[in-house]
């Protein structure tokens, strides 16, 4: 899919409101060209990271006064599997639907289809989290996380993989004629390399170019810290969104694998506005400045400049652990510093 619109403004999707309908005004407000679907995971422990996309994982158990999910293998473990594979055979996208319960935000997709407000969108961007930081984040029972288990690795690769096309056929329900944009969430990526993660990359690459294989509009991968960037470059993705406030200097050791992927029609999602206290030391001027010294440290690694205008400008995380009056903020600069980079002729951002 062919990405012709440089420096529009999008977000990452958690919220710390309680109160959708204020959300929702505010996406319309700061984000109209990229909107997105919200959660909110201090309103429901269900609309947590793992939480909000295990609902009908096979052998799954809740104990939501403990806010604790895990997946039970010690009985009647085979049944379940065996039920699972064959649904995934129907091919039917149903049984994977996510429950307003578990996702009220799913609700703005009716005020985005209102044609005042419709006429200017230009993607819909969704999340979903990715099977690495989903299968180390769920356990079985001994609180083994699932990924080491090849049997429940395939489950959940198979069960992520049908929650996106079931949320990308839903947006698509009311929004046709809108193209999408569905990252996968990976905070936990940032473990690569670490003495802690063991993890197999073949295994990790594996995981992701499944699941991306499912995503019929423009896939990427968020990931909110350091990691083996040519790890990721290396998979099939469209988009890599980043935190560029605190790691653009990481991902610059990396030319080679970034300008392999920005010429095969790779676009970077540029998390320029910190979500933490560093909000407060920052105003639109200061951002831009940043990302203008980001380009800046890409072009001397010899990055070509032409290909950092496919970008798109994000938070460099979710804003679900933050105070309502920050996470407003971070939304308002968001949009601030994408309208005045979209103001600007790119040859004054994009210095050769």
């Amino acid at each position: 899919m062919e990405f012709k619109d440089p420096f529009l403004a999008t977000s990452i999707g958690s919220f710390p409101h309680y109160d959708e309908k204020e959300v929702f005004h505010l996406i319309q407000r700061e984000f109209p060209d990229i909107p997105f679907l919200p959660q909110f995971p201090k309103r429901s422990f269900f609309e947590g990271m793992i939480a909000q996309y295990s609902e009908g994982f096979p052998a799954l158990k809740v104990d939501a006064t403990e806010k604790r999910l895990w997946v039970d293998t010690s009985s009647g473990f085979e049944d379940e599997v065996e039920r699972f594979f064959q649904l995934i055979e129907t091919k039917d996208l149903s049984p994977f639907r996510i429950s307003e319960d578990y996702a009220r935000g799913l609700l703005i997709l009716k005020d985005l289809a209102q044609e005042d407000i419709k006429k200017r969108i230009k993607y819909v961007k969704v999340q979903v989290t990715g099977p690495i930081t989903f299968g180390l984040s769920l356990t079985d029972q001994e609180r083994k996380p699932i990924f080491f288990d090849s049997t429940l690795r395939e489950i959940l690769i198979h069960h992520l993989s049908f929650k996106a096309q079931w949320l990308e056929k839903t947006i698509h329900d009311f929004l046709p004629e809108i193209p999408t944009i569905l990252f996968f969430d990976e905070p936990v990526l940032s473990a690569i390399g670490s003495a802690f993660s063991g993890l197999n990359q073949e295994e990790v690459i594996f995981s992701l170019n499944e699941c991306f294989k499912a995503v019929k509009g423009l896939k990427g991968i968020h990931c909110c810290g350091n990691t083996d960037w040519s790890l990721l470059l290396s998979t099939k993705l469209d988009i890599l969104s980043f935190d560029a406030y605190g790691y653009l200097e990481n991902l610059s050791l990396f030319p080679k694998e970034l300008e392999a992927f920005l010429k095969k029609g790779g676009i970077l999602a540029w998390g320029i506005v910190p979500t933490s206290e560093e909000i407060l030391k920052e105003d639109a001027q200061s951002l831009l400045k940043r990302f203008e010294k980001g380009v800046e440290t890409l072009t001397k690694e010899g990055i070509d400049p032409i290909l950092l205008t496919r970008a798109i400008l994000t938070p460099s995380c979710g804003m679900g652990s933050l105070s309502i009056e920050l996470a407003e903020r971070v939304c308002d600069l968001t949009a601030e510093v994408s309208k005045r980079l979209r103001g600007m002729s790119s040859s004054l951002i994009i210095k050769p």
